[in-house]
């Protein structure tokens, strides 16, 4: 993917079983192959902003406090003359996930087919270090903004690619 940010990932045993699907299959069937691995890998990928949890399970950081802060300072309503959080503040709040209030990001996952693979990624500000995909997957630079990793595979992708290999090796 052009401007784009790469996670590699190197399982032996996937590898092996793609090498021998490539031993078998003409390029147009491995094509297919990468096709469908694509697909349930980009739909894994943007599950992960649903749970919040990146490719290990682990679960991403909650917001900053300031993020929010500032998440309510904008919204109409949500905060009383009291001073204190209206239910609709608290309910705003309490639904506020990390990198899910525009879905812009999640929706900018795809794959991309290449000679002997497939990509999954996401060309939004990829390379930017400031705001794009790259300081969310990594953490900022300067440490304010926590890693959330959401490109990469997790145990169930890792079962499903095999999955995918294994039903084309039968065939």
């Amino acid at each position: 993917m052009t401007d784009s940010i790469k996670v590699r990932f190197d399982d032996a045993e996937v590898l092996a079983r793609l090498r021998e699907l490539r031993d078998r299959l003409s390029d147009s069937r491995m094509a297919t192959v990468f096709r469908e691995i694509g697909e349930d890998l980009v739909e894994s990928t943007k599950h992960r902003f649903s749970t919040s949890a990146g490719p290990d399970g682990a679960r991403w950081p909650a917001l900053a406090e300031s993020t929010v802060l500032d998440m309510v300072a904008r919204l109409r309503g949500a905060v009383g003359k009291n001073g204190r959080l209206t239910r609709k503040g608290a309910v705003a709040v309490a639904n506020r996930r990390p990198l899910v209030e525009t879905g812009m990001l999640r929706d900018t996952i795809r794959y991309r087919l290449f000679a002997g693979g497939v990509e999954v990624g996401t060309n939004r500000f990829a390379g930017e270090w400031e705001g794009g995909a790259a300081v969310h997957q990594f953490g900022s630079r300067d440490g304010r903004i926590p890693a959330r990793p959401f490109l990469g595979l997790s145990a169930d992708d890792r079962t499903t690619v095999l999955q995918i290999a294994d039903r084309y090796l039968r065939r």
